[in-house]
């Protein structure tokens, strides 16, 4: 189950809002719009961070919340200098997006929501959210081996070797 109230997004309207996933889940009450000024303490989802997410930040995430910053992959650099106190990377993962199908690590925000619940361990809620798309199904068990791998790192080297270990 989603943590009530947890999950954010800051919509950048770099692209079609008819195929923005954090705005269906939003429609569906499981994510809120935010102005990139009401981010705070939450954890963000950035390709630019040095630092991965891990089980661990669950903390972060019960306290604060996490948000995802919806964007295109097009326009990716104009997040470059985005400032946050906990922003987070991913370590790679396969989308089954339409769009970025099989191109590692360029996941929708809805992918990149759902494999951050399941490496913080939450996977019922990633399920969850990835119900909202019928190609979001397979995400999860694509994804099974590299995820379950990435949950258990304790620190950036783990996830570093546990990423090498599948891409």
């Amino acid at each position: 189950m989603i943590l009530q109230n947890r999950i954010y997004y800051v919509y950048l309207k770099q692209d079609d809002p008819k195929k923005s996933t954090m705005k269906k889940l939003e429609h569906y009450g499981l994510a809120i719009k935010i102005r990139a000024n009401m981010i705070g303490k939450k954890l963000v989802l950035t390709p630019y961070s040095d630092t991965y997410l891990l089980n661990s930040d669950s903390f972060i995430y019960t306290n604060y919340g996490i948000c995802l910053i919806d964007g295109s992959w097009n326009l990716i650099d104009t997040i470059k200098n985005l400032r946050v106190k906990n922003a987070r990377r991913l370590p790679l993962l396969l989308p089954v997006n339409p769009v970025n199908y099989g191109k590692p690590g360029k996941l929708s925000s809805l992918e990149a929501l759902a494999a951050s619940l399941y490496i913080m361990g939450y996977p019922d809620a990633a399920f969850e959210v990835l119900s909202k798309y019928s190609w979001a199904q397979n995400f999860i068990i694509i994804n099974m081996e590299p995820l379950e791998e990435y949950k258990k790192c304790k620190n950036n080297e783990e996830c570093r070797d546990a990423e090498k270990l599948f891409f």
